[in-house]
């Protein structure tokens, strides 16, 4: 019996170890993983929607400087250049190389539409800069400038530039929007997460609890498995002596009793009940016929099962 115990306790023990290791990384590397993921993933979000919001403040310097290329060219078609054609060309070159070369500081990802409206700017910038090269030319520009605004390459130009940037603007706002989006599922997604993670965390933990439970009942099994193995002999000796004889714990709990003790004490005699020696060594013990009489109490003491016991011997005077 106690060999089954052990055999079964050593598969329990074997089964705590792997819930406790598995408990283990559910608790430290799990949550590491999902921490890590996440820190990127939210980072790498916040850094797209920041991006997004540069891309906006860029497309709206781009659409200024265009509505202050256009005032400076049709003024100048009307024969008016100020400052020497400085604004225009400041203009000008706010949008190529100024656009570009702003565009490439942006590392995060570009939102719809940037890359096309990028295209029509250096198309129509080329013409502009015919107008801007005619109107600084000297001497009648007005004409000049007249006849390259109204040509059909700048006019065409000048529409896909509008368009493009129109363009731009939407995909600039869906772009943020999603990017809103998916930070509120992010977030949706690690409360998620985290409350998946308790209740794991604690089912594993009742589970294993009850495990070490069940260990721990199977092991006090094995042990008084030991001690009836222990105390087998001894009692099958005592079993036939005709007077009382008691195993005693250290702890005055009554371990075992022979038939003779029974007979004398009764219920005193229970396994498991407290049993302390009279101050005069005497004790009250039935005798046939509902008698009763006096009985001397003697101890010694033993080891049983490697714990520290007493012989309690019981005679009638």
């Amino acid at each position: 019996m106690a060999g089954k115990r052990d055999r079964k306790a050593a598969s329990r023990n074997q089964r705590n170890k792997v819930r406790r290791r598995a408990l283990f990384i559910v608790l430290t590397v799990l949550p590491l993983i999902i921490g890590v993921t996440w820190f990127n993933l939210s980072t790498t979000n916040v850094n797209n929607i920041n991006g997004y919001y540069a891309q906006e403040l860029l497309l709206k310097d781009v659409e200024a400087n265009r509505e202050a290329l256009r005032y400076q060219l049709n003024a100048a078609r009307d024969g008016y250049i100020s400052d020497g054609g400085m604004p225009m060309q400041s203009a000008l070159g706010a949008l190529d190389p100024g656009f570009p070369i702003a565009l490439k500081r942006i590392t995060t990802t570009l939102s719809p539409g940037i890359t096309e409206l990028k295209a029509s700017l250096l198309a129509y910038t080329v013409e502009a800069q015919k107008a801007v090269n005619a109107a600084l030319a000297g001497g009648d520009t007005s004409s000049q400038v007249s006849a390259i605004l109204n040509t059909t390459e700048f006019k065409d130009t000048d529409e896909q530039f509008s368009l493009s940037i129109a363009a731009a603007h939407l995909g600039s706002a869906l772009a943020s929007k999603r990017g809103g989006d998916n930070w509120q599922i992010m977030v949706v997604a690690e409360l998620a997460l985290t409350v998946a993670i308790t209740i794991l965390v604690g089912l594993m933990s009742l589970t294993t609890e009850r495990a070490i439970g069940r260990a721990d009942v199977s092991e006090r099994a094995r042990r008084q498995d030991r001690n009836n193995l222990d105390t087998e002999p001894f009692t099958q000796i005592i079993a036939t002596m005709s007077d009382g004889v008691m195993v005693v714990s250290s702890d005055n709990i009554i371990v075992t009793a022979n038939p003779a003790a029974q007979a004398m004490l009764g219920m005193q005699t229970r396994i498991g009940t407290t049993f302390e020696i009279p101050s005069d060594a005497t004790v009250e013990i039935r005798k046939s016929d509902d008698e009763t009489g006096r009985a001397t109490v003697s101890q010694s003491t033993a080891k049983v099962a490697g714990n520290d016991a007493r012989i309690v011997t019981i005679r009638p005077v």
